[in-house]
């Protein structure tokens, strides 16, 4: 079965996950959540992977291309946080890092890219504060980060003229509810509410081809940049 109404979001868990798959469903999307928790709500229907090892991560889009056909949107949600001092971070902690922020990134564009061009489509990519700016005690995350903007940049080159819109989201601040704002201890009020940035990263799909986007940078009113 193939529908140009198909939404696959990996990295469904934490705060924005779920926001995400209910503004898709609310949209009028089919959704289906990759995480390695139990299904996360909002979801038609969930996949259990973790895709920071590269067979799981390709069984699982090849899970979803034949149960539900070709999807129409992939967001790439999925990211491991590290802070650690440089000397404290081994070359292993490093490779996890990449492996799901990047390397699981580009197994899913892998996967599904060469279906979604008969009918184009829309490629999301979360990024943090790291994609631009590479802070003390995030090495491993930042070189993430930075990577997984770069292959953002360079898919959306390729793959924009075939009818692939490919955008690039920096999320710099800190969501409402998830494990950084846990972690810091930050109020509310000064957070992302994860269903705003859900409808934003909506906006992006819904945007008509004369006037994509590549790269929106997304803060609280109160935040430093």
């Amino acid at each position: 079965m193939t529908s140009s109404k198909l939404a696959v979001v990996a990295g469904a868990g934490g705060a924005l996950g779920p926001a995400l798959g209910i503004a898709l469903g609310n949209a009028g999307f089919r959704t289906v959540g990759i995480s390695r928790e139990l299904p996360p709500k909002g979801f038609d229907d969930h996949v259990s992977a973790d895709l920071a090892d590269t067979r799981a991560a390709e069984n699982a889009f090849s899970t979803i291309l034949s149960r539900h056909g070709t999807p129409s949107v992939l967001i790439y949600n999925a990211h491991r946080f590290l802070i650690e001092t440089f000397e404290n971070t081994s070359p292993d902690d490093f490779e996890a890092v990449w492996r799901t922020d990047t390397l699981g990134a580009f197994v899913a564009a892998k996967t599904l890219l060469p279906s979604m061009l008969e009918e184009g489509g829309t490629v999301l990519f979360s990024g943090a504060t790291a994609s631009t700016r590479g802070s003390a005690r995030f090495s491993a995350f930042a070189s993430a980060k930075f990577a997984l903007r770069g292959l953002a940049q360079s898919l959306a080159r390729e793959y924009g003229p075939q009818g692939i819109h490919v955008a690039h989201i920096v999320i710099d601040g800190l969501i409402d509810g998830g494990y950084a704002q846990q972690l810091y201890d930050v109020p509310s009020a000064d957070c992302i509410s994860p269903e705003a940035l859900a409808r934003e990263y909506l906006n992006l799909i819904q945007q008509p081809r004369s006037v994509w986007s590549h790269e929106i940078d997304i803060r609280p009113f109160n935040g430093k940049f």
